[in-house]
């Protein structure tokens, strides 16, 4: 997916769903509720003076060059964004259209993005508010709901009928995340 450029390449618009389904942690804002800030498709109320973290996001759709208008957070319903350490891509879902990232032709192109990522350790994965869905190559994982102490771990099995991929959910102090990251490594 081309979404390395570091600066936008368009602009939002009247597009706010960031302000909705991303959280906020300096304001307390959790995922999937609008931001008591934003004016929705009328942007945010203390741009001037909005937190850090605000500043810098830029979802996915801004970044590329390559993703057409079908793909404007406020038309697809779901914004890109970079996960964890920039070792996934998260797929950050409006809760009041749960399915619209399995639509096309968004859906084909998770899969394939996710084909070309699991050997170097990129995951595609669905947030819906806390709950998170893995896409992986051969199948998609539901993971069910994210504690903040839940770490996302994906492996690859080497069978006869070529690689197998699996996504576990783990508590950050699981002694398999250890593992995991050495073998990533």
């Amino acid at each position: 997916m081309s979404v390395d450029l570091l600066v936008p390449t368009r602009d939002c618009g009247d597009c706010t769903l960031c302000c909705k389904v991303m959280g906020i942690e300096s304001l307390d804002k959790p995922p999937a509720i609008w931001c008591s800030h934003c004016k929705p498709a009328g942007g945010c109320a203390i741009y001037e003076s909005r937190p850090q973290e605000c500043r810098n996001f830029v979802c996915g759709y801004l970044r590329s060059t390559t993703l057409d208008e079908r793909w404007k957070p406020s038309f697809c319903k779901f914004v890109l964004a970079e996960g964890e350490d920039n070792t996934h891509l998260k797929i950050v879902v409006d809760p009041a259209r749960p399915d619209a990232w399995k639509k096309e032709p968004y859906y084909s192109s998770f899969k394939a993005w996710a084909q070309s990522g699991p050997d170097e350790g990129m995951k595609v994965m669905v947030a819906i508010g806390k709950r998170a869905i893995v896409i992986l190559p051969d199948r998609d994982v539901d993971l069910g709901i994210m504690g903040d102490d839940d770490r996302v771990v994906t492996s690859r099995e080497e069978t006869p009928f070529g690689y197998r991929y699996d996504a576990l959910k783990l508590h950050k102090d699981d002694p398999r995340l250890q593992t995991a990251r050495e073998t990533a490594a």
